[in-house]
């Protein structure tokens, strides 16, 4: 394992205790980093330039994941397939989908905007044990399937020449690569990236930095790990909470790394940092030596 980047050291900058720290989202209009705590649907806001954070929305209900809108605006992916506007004028917005059929008793777990504004958003397996779905929102607000029968749909990217999607799968420990196009959103040719069912923990959040490395979360895994094109690990980084569930880049020049982590377990009661080690449930900030790109925004009528 080889990496020519400095040694990191993690530091929490929002001591949230979030159950479910998730979908981190460096915000460029106003500076700041976005991130929830899933099964409370918490949303927090943490400004690097004060040092300080605070809790900006509490739905009552899940927040899965969120897309930052060209306006400016968050769409929120919320439990049963709802998917909801929020602005911090405005307050929550009518659902643009109030629910979707056999996702009742899931929620949604990840999402990403693709370069040109759809969004690829996944759902968790319902306790019943029928699988997860990988689904496409489209600008007009249409939904198709993308990838069925998923085994727990989690962290996306893009490679730089948007050429090819990576779509984590946890329960399966993998990392897989799809041929993307770009003009109709297909998914094709899907090749494993990554089989991570030899290591410790599991692969969660992603983002692809700005060498088109890829960085996974891993989730009971205390750790963040980058890997080549060919999906070879190069570097790894260890923090001192078990559930690291999420890592984006942001800043002025995307030059830092922020991770959400987790006190867990699962969708169950909360657990102790005693349990989950320090930290766990806050977010982190790490300088990786390498910057990242801002991520796609998401471009849905609503």
């Amino acid at each position: 394992m080889t990496d020519d980047a400095a040694d990191a050291e993690p530091r929490i900058v929002a001591d949230t205790r979030c159950h479910t720290g998730e979908g981190p989202l460096y915000h460029p209009d106003e500076e700041v980093v976005y991130f929830v705590d899933i099964p409370s649907g918490d949303l927090y806001r943490y400004d690097p330039a004060t040092e300080t954070h605070e809790r900006v929305l509490d739905t009552d209900g899940i927040v899965g994941g969120f897309t930052i809108q060209e306006s400016g605006d968050l769409l929120l992916f919320r439990g049963a397939g709802r998917i909801q506007p929020w602005s911090r004028e405005e307050g929550l917005g009518d659902p643009l989908v109030e629910s979707i059929d056999g996702e009742a008793e899931s929620r949604f777990n990840d999402v990403i905007a693709d370069p040109r504004g759809r969004v690829f958003c996944g759902t968790m397996p319902t306790p019943e044990g029928d699988p997860g779905t990988l689904y496409r929102l489209d600008t007009d607000g249409s939904l198709s399937v993308a990838v069925a029968e998923t085994a727990l749909s989690n962290g996306l990217g893009f490679s730089p020449d948007r050429r090819h999607c990576y779509f984590t799968e946890t329960e399966a420990s993998r990392i897989s690569r799809y041929r993307y196009d770009q003009a109709t959103g297909e998914l094709s040719d899907r090749e494993t990236f990554l089989d991570a069912s030899d290591v410790e923990g599991h692969p969660d959040g992603m983002t692809v930095d700005a060498e088109g490395r890829v960085w996974s979360a891993f989730w009971d895994g205390g750790r963040i790990a980058r890997y080549d094109a060919d999906g070879a690990e190069r570097r790894r980084v260890e923090f001192p909470a078990k559930k690291v569930s999420a890592v984006t880049f942001g800043g002025p020049d995307y030059g830092t790394a922020y991770v959400t982590t987790a006190l867990g377990p699962g969708e169950g009661p909360a657990s102790t940092r005693e349990e989950e080690g320090q930290g766990a449930g806050a977010l982190f900030a790490v300088d990786l030596g390498v910057a990242g790109v801002p991520e796609f925004r998401s471009r849905v009528e609503v």
